[in-house]
């Protein structure tokens, strides 16, 4: 597990979603933003920033409940749903304590961003599928003159 420290360097470089279409791509940034918007992980304020600039505002979470060191929960409703689906979002461990399962596809791209120097690894999802990973790297060092 990082420390505090070790995980306010990290910075939000890239996610994975499945099926990799335009509309799950948004419903997870949906998903991510509206959690972490609540939460007081140090990289939440980075994925918001992400979201944000893809035009995706934090929803309401009901329920919210935030695991440390762990992962998130909440009911959220999508923007082009009748009813809030329940929703995870932290390490493999969690989610599968969740009784979420992975695609093989995304299980692949999990091990070779795990296998990538100075990263850290969320996954997220909702309906027994993880829908998604997030990909977080060792921020630069700010060079001081």
């Amino acid at each position: 597990m990082k420390t505090e420290t070790e995980t306010r360097l990290l910075r939000f470089e890239a996610y994975h979603v499945l099926p990799d279409s335009p509309q799950m791509q948004r419903d997870f940034l949906y998903v991510i933003a509206s959690l972490e918007a609540r939460s007081a992980e140090p990289q939440a304020a980075d994925v918001v920033r992400v979201a944000k600039a893809n035009a995706i505002l934090p929803v309401e979470v009901q329920g919210f409940q935030e695991f440390p060191g762990r992962g998130l929960g909440g009911l959220v409703q999508l923007p082009d749903e009748g009813r809030p689906r329940a929703v995870v979002m932290g390490s493999r461990e969690f989610l599968a304590e969740c009784g979420l399962q992975i695609p093989e596809i995304l299980e692949v791209t999990c091990r070779e961003w795990e296998r990538s120097p100075s990263r850290s690894i969320l996954l997220a999802g909702w309906d027994r599928w993880v829908r998604g990973i997030l990909k977080f790297v060792k921020a630069p060092e700010t060079v001081q003159s």
